[in-house]
């Protein structure tokens, strides 16, 4: 087990590929099964939120394998999938990072006004009170 430092999430890193292949190739349906075992495994170990999203996300990669028809076809889809998700990441990354500019600007800017104002005010004269003129 391989524990993901922010997620607190837990994953097998033990995967025997051969041992899944095998399994595909003698018994599609205890693959299958234990397909999603592993998935159900993975997301207890998660948030609430998490799991709902990771159950919405399976049930659209469950969809693109059925809708596939064969394995090579499901893969290019699921690939399509991760290619528009990373997309759509970079978008937002690229937004985070104009937003970052912008507030920075903004705080630099914020601090030259907010220097100015405290060097004026340290060299302004202490104001004499009323007793202390005209004696």
């Amino acid at each position: 087990m391989q524990k993901f430092p922010k997620g607190g999430l837990q994953m097998d890193t033990d995967f025997d590929f051969q041992d899944w292949e095998q399994l595909a190739r003698a018994s599609p349906e205890a693959f299958e099964a234990r397909r999603k075992e592993a998935i159900e495994a993975f997301l207890a170990g998660s948030s609430v939120e998490q799991r709902r999203l990771g159950r919405r996300l399976q049930r659209e990669i469950d969809f693109e394998i059925r809708r596939a028809g064969s394995p090579q076809l499901a893969l290019a889809a699921i690939a399509r999938m991760v290619r528009d998700q990373m997309a759509f990441l970079c978008e937002e990354l690229v937004s985070l990072n104009e937003s970052l500019v912008e507030f920075d600007a903004l705080t630099r800017a914020q601090a030259v006004v907010l220097t100015a104002a405290a060097t004026t005010v340290v060299a302004m004269p202490e104001p004499q009170s009323m007793d202390s003129r005209g004696s």
